[in-house]
C-alpha cells in the first residue's frame, strides 16, 4: 500500500527526526512530507489523499497524531478506506501506547508497513471557551484532561520536553502542586447528573495521558464508551499519597476518585477550568463530549 509519512520536525529530538528521514528514504513504497508548522499538517494530509495515498502516517507526538487523524476523518476516512499510522517520536506518545505501538522507531516502522488497520473510536469535543469558537466540534483520539492536568502542559517548554521526555508531564504536575485550585463541576453522563469539587477530570478514549500515566486504566480505544475519571479536591498530603497509585494505575478504587462510563458527557465549570486535548491546550469552562464509535482505522500490531 502506498504510504505517506507526515513528519513534524519539531517533535522529539533532532536524532529521532533524522532517523525518520533516513528510514523512510530507504523504503521504496513510502514517501516523506515534512510540516513547517502546526497549520501545515492538515493541508499536507489533504494533498496526500488527493495524490492517492491511503495509508497516512503521523511522525510526531500526540498532537501531530491528532491533527493527522482529524484531517483524515474530515477527508472521509471514516468510510473511505483511509488509514492512519503512527511513528511515535513525540514527548507523550500516549495514543501509540494505547494501540500497542512500540516506541522503538524500527519496530514502529515495521508495524506501519505490515500492520493491520482496525477502527478505533473518537471523542467529539465542543467547548464554548476554546479559541476559534464557532468552528464547530473537533475530535480527540486519546483523551481530554480538564482542570489541573489540563493546565500543566501550558507550563512546559519545548526544551523541557526534549530534556525530560516522558517524565516532563509528571515533573510539571508535581512542581505545580502549589497552584492546585478545586473547581465546582457539574457533569451529566448519559442523562445522570453529579456535582463534584474536582482538581482534575479525564475524558478518556485511551488509557494513558501525560506521557504514559494510566489515568483511565480501564479505557479501551474501541469499546464504544467514554471513560470519565475525576480526582476530587483533597489536601496535599492525601494527593501525594495518591500519586503512586495513579502511576501504577490502581487508583480507581481509592477514596477521592470518581469514575463513570457512558456515550455522552456535558460539563459545566468556570472559565478557569482549562482543557488539554490530545496533549495540546484547547479551551475552558463548559464543554460537551460524545463518543463516535469506529471513527477511523489505525494501523496496529
Amino acid at each position: 500500500m502506498r504510504t505517506c509519512v507526515i513528519l513534524n520536525p519539531a517533535a522529539g529530538s533532532g536524532n529521532s527526526v533524522a532517523r525518520v528521514r533516513s528510514s523512510v528514504a530507504a523504503i521504496s513504497e513510502a514517501e516523506l512530507r515534512e510540516s513547517d508548522g502546526p497549520t501545515a499538517i492538515e493541508p499536507l494530509v489533504r494533498t496526500a489523499v488527493a495524490d492517492g495515498f491511503r495509508r497516512i502516517v503521523a511522525a510526531g507526538g500526540d498532537g501531530t497524531v491528532s491533527q493527522v487523524a482529524s484531517a483524515l476523518f474530515a477527508a472521509g476516512g471514516g468510510r473511505s478506506g483511509l488509514e492512519c499510522g503512527i511513528l511515535p517520536i513525540g514527548t507523550g506518545n500516549d495514543l501509540a501506547q494505547a494501540l500497542g505501538i512500540p516506541l522503538q522507531l524500527d519496530r514502529a516502522i515495521e508495524i506501519v508497513l505490515g500492520g493491520a488497520a482496525r477502527r478505533i473510536d473518537a471523542v467529539v469535543c465542543d467547548s464554548s471557551g476554546r479559541s476559534g469558537a464557532g468552528a464547530g466540534p473537533i475530535h480527540a483520539w486519546n483523551a481530554v484532561v480538564g482542570g489541573f492536568g489540563g493546565s500543566v502542559s501550558s507550563y512546559l517548554t519545548p526544551a523541557q520536553k526534549r530534556r525530560w521526555g516522558r517524565l516532563a508531564y509528571l515533573r510539571g504536575a508535581i512542581s505545580e502542586l502549589r497552584e492546585l485550585t478545586p473547581h465546582a463541576v457539574r457533569i451529566e453522563i448519559d442523562g445522570t447528573t453529579r456535582e463534584l469539587d474536582l482538581l482534575m477530570l479525564v475524558v478518556a478514549n485511551g488509557s494513558h495521558t501525560g506521557g504514559g500515566i494510566p489515568l483511565a486504566p480501564e479505557a479501551q480505544v474501541d469499546d464504544g464508551a467514554l471513560d470519565v475519571v475525576g480526582i476530587e479536591a483533597r489536601g496535599i498530603p492525601a494527593l501525594l499519597g495518591l500519586v503512586p497509585h495513579v502511576i501504577f494505575g490502581d487508583h480507581l478504587a481509592r477514596s477521592g476518585i470518581f469514575q463513570a462510563r457512558g456515550r455522552t458527557l456535558r460539563v459545566e465549570a468556570d472559565s478557569g477550568f482549562h482543557y488539554n486535548r490530545d496533549g495540546e491546550q484547547w479551551g475552558s469552562g463548559a464543554a460537551e463530549f460524545e463518543l463516535r464509535p469506529e471513527a477511523l482505522a489505525f494501523v496496529r500490531p
